[in-house]
């Protein structure tokens, strides 16, 4: 019900002609987060940080709106740009630590990527190869093709 009046709230104020604080959507953004509807609380936190840069709070429950919708990579960065302008935050700190050490992420330089680079030059060079041996040493032209 709390939610309700608030909604009808935020939808009359534009009305009364006046324009909402970070502080309004910041709150919206609360309730709406507690109310387990993160998809819409992320966009309120997004509109009270599109006002005020500076709000390390509404930073923070977007990477946690974000974490909860399963969107760890805009989690993580939204947490630290929260980390970035206050940075005496040590819970928020372990956290975004725990997420990045739970995440599939890949440490630059390590062999997954090398192996990856290493197969795709394989691939390439075979490919080249059958292609190479496929003109030098397959049908000639007007040979019929071969019977299945």
């Amino acid at each position: 019900m709390k939610s309700f009046l608030l909604m009808l709230l935020l939808a009359l104020v534009p009305a009364w002609g006046r324009a909402m604080s970070p502080e309004d959507y910041y709150n919206a953004g609360v309730d709406l987060f507690q109310n387990h509807d993160y998809e819409k609380a992320v966009q309120y936190f997004r509109a009270a940080v599109g006002e005020r840069s500076d709000y390390w709070q509404a930073y923070q429950f977007l990477g946690e709106a974000y974490y909860q919708s399963a969107n760890r990579t805009e989690a993580v960065v939204a947490m630290e740009a929260s980390l970035k302008i206050h940075p005496n935050n040590p819970d928020l700190r372990k956290f975004v630590a725990k997420i990045k050490d739970d995440s599939p992420w890949v440490a630059d330089g390590s062999w997954s990527v090398k192996l990856s680079v290493l197969s795709i030059l394989l691939c390439l060079l075979t490919l080249g190869w059958t292609v190479f041996w496929t003109y030098r040493f397959g049908l000639k032209k007007g040979a019929p093709p071969p019977k299945a």
